[in-house]
């Protein structure tokens, strides 16, 4: 932390999770916007722990200082009120409500605050901020003893999350067509305030139910960028005892029909959060917001269910065509790459051109600029031979031996505040497992060079078929003073080995 006064205060409420907060605590500590204070709100959960937790990942100095403070609550006093209570404490311009789960970019305190001071002269009723957000998957293991976060993937997110209007839309809101995460959003801490803050009464859905009333006075920003990441836990679906190491979304232990309408624009009278000044007609024009809001509620529903069911239906004819046609013509069908080309920041299509290519391959020798190929040592007959033509690339190894790896340089290829995708198109006739992985070559303070294999998944290519492999290294992996390789690891001691590849596409997330 500089001197600078902080216009931004963070509340972090947790609660008997230390494996999650320290992580959500570094990812403020990176921000490069440095004017930042930290109101880490303990509700009602094991201090100890969480201190031993803090002390272990070298945090403790900043808890001695003014850079973060934190409040520990001898019983709990609920989620929303554990955020309130830490808005209240804080007496800076901005407030964030960072869940002790989620994490930003490094630049998103920084891009929100340019934002809504580049905004708010023209928009003076600009309340807030807010970045576009990833769906991180992942799931909490238990490798050699100790319980470690392990990344899945990216989860896919409706479209109301990928919304690219300039201001959110408090009617497209109120009916699920506009939404955000609290990981999103800086808001103005006065007028968070002033909206009576997250209501007390909810311990699901607070957040929704708050911003629909923050939006009948206040205009929030959205940064067309992705500086925001929610975590979500796996096997969520399953639980019914809400357990601490999963977080709410889609979780049956919660009565989302109850919070969900409680969290709508009132429609049954004239509402009485409008205070005691309110004019009649103030009064009644929230009564006709929310009167908008219900009728499009009941029309996204007709149409989201006629969309499922249209979707459906096309789903099982695409199904039914693409067998046909594998029966028709004795191959698989092979899926295409999800990733437009205009978010590409390199394919291999484009890198090969329209000419084919073949010739011999060395070991660690790249070839069509950013690939080679990783063995354990060279071999006579690595071949390549790729056609844009035939839509596929064979890399031909005699023998896999106990290493062998197609490895694609990642190199100058990502940006700052940014991770990358790499998706993956193989087939092959019999079938294998293969592994995908970050493979990261960094130097010690010695001059010793150490190289890992980092965020590993195992992928089933079936017999006659084909696979697409979809793999999301967030913004964190590239962090450091690293080269980097997206590797494909072949099987051990395969025999006249082929690995047919379809595509392989990197885009920035």
């Amino acid at each position: 932390m500089s001197s600078l006064s902080p216009r931004v205060g963070v509340v972090i409420r947790t609660k008997d999770r230390p494996g999650f907060v320290t992580r959500a605590l570094r990812s403020v500590m990176d921000q490069t916007y440095p004017g930042w204070r930290v109101m880490l709100v303990n509700d009602g959960g094991d201090q100890p722990a969480l201190e031993a937790a803090i002390a272990a990942d070298g945090l403790a100095p900043l808890f001695a200082s003014d850079a973060m403070q934190a409040l520990h609550l001898p019983a709990s006093i609920g989620r929303s009120d554990a955020f309130n209570l830490g808005a209240q404490t804080l007496d800076t311009e901005f407030v964030c409500c960072l869940d002790d789960d989620d994490t930003w970019a490094p630049g998103f305190l920084e891009a929100l605050l340019d934002l809504h001071d580049r905004t708010l002269p023209l928009a003076p009723d600009l309340g807030g901020v807010a970045a576009l957000v990833t769906a991180v998957r992942e799931d909490l293991v238990t490798l050699d003893g100790t319980e470690t976060l392990i990344t899945l993937g990216e989860d896919e997110l409706s479209h109301a999350f990928r919304r690219t209007d300039f201001f959110l839309n408090p009617i497209a809101y109120a009916t699920y067509r506009h939404d955000l995460y609290p990981v999103q959003w800086m808001l103005n801490r006065q007028a968070v305030l002033a909206a009576g803050g997250f209501p007390s009464a909810f311990n699901v859905m607070e957040d929704r139910a708050f911003m629909t009333l923050f939006l009948q006075r206040w205009r929030v920003a959205i940064l067309d960028q992705k500086l925001a990441f929610h975590h979500r836990r796996t096997r969520r679906k399953g639980d019914t005892q809400q357990s601490i190491v999963l977080n709410t979304l889609d979780n049956p232990s919660y009565d989302w029909r109850l919070f969900s309408d409680l969290a709508k624009i009132p429609l049954n009278s004239l509402p009485d959060d409008e205070g005691d000044g309110a004019s009649t007609s103030e009064r009644a024009g929230a009564l006709l917001r929310a009167t908008a809001a219900t009728i499009i509620k009941e029309l996204n529903d007709e149409t989201s269910g006629l969309w499922h069911k249209i979707n459906g239906e096309t789903a099982t004819l695409k199904a039914r065509l693409e067998a046909l046609d594998a029966r028709v013509g004795g191959v698989a069908a092979v899926p295409e790459a999800a990733t437009p080309p205009e978010a590409q920041v390199w394919s291999l299509w484009t890198e090969l051109g329209a000419q084919d290519a073949g010739f011999g391959l060395g070991v660690d020798t790249p070839f069509l600029s950013r690939l080679s190929l990783s063995m354990a040592d060279a071999q006579p007959g690595l071949m390549m031979h790729a056609s844009q033509a035939q839509n596929r690339m064979v890399v031909q190894i005699p023998c896999t031996h106990d290493w062998a790896a197609l490895e694609l340089s990642l190199d100058g290829l990502v940006k700052r505040g940014h991770g990358l995708r790499c998706e993956l198109i193989v087939s092959h006739p019999t079938g294998y497992l293969f592994e995908t992985a970050l493979s990261v070559t960094q130097r010690d303070r010695r001059g010793r060079v150490s190289q890992a294999l980092e965020v590993g998944h195992v992928h089933s290519c079936p017999p006659g078929g084909s696979v697409r492999v979809v793999r999301d290294f967030p913004v964190e992996a590239f962090e450091r003073d690293a080269r980097c390789k997206f590797s494909v690891a072949l099987p051990r001691q395969a025999s006249d080995f082929r690995l047919i590849l379809h595509d392989l596409v990197v885009s920035l997330l």
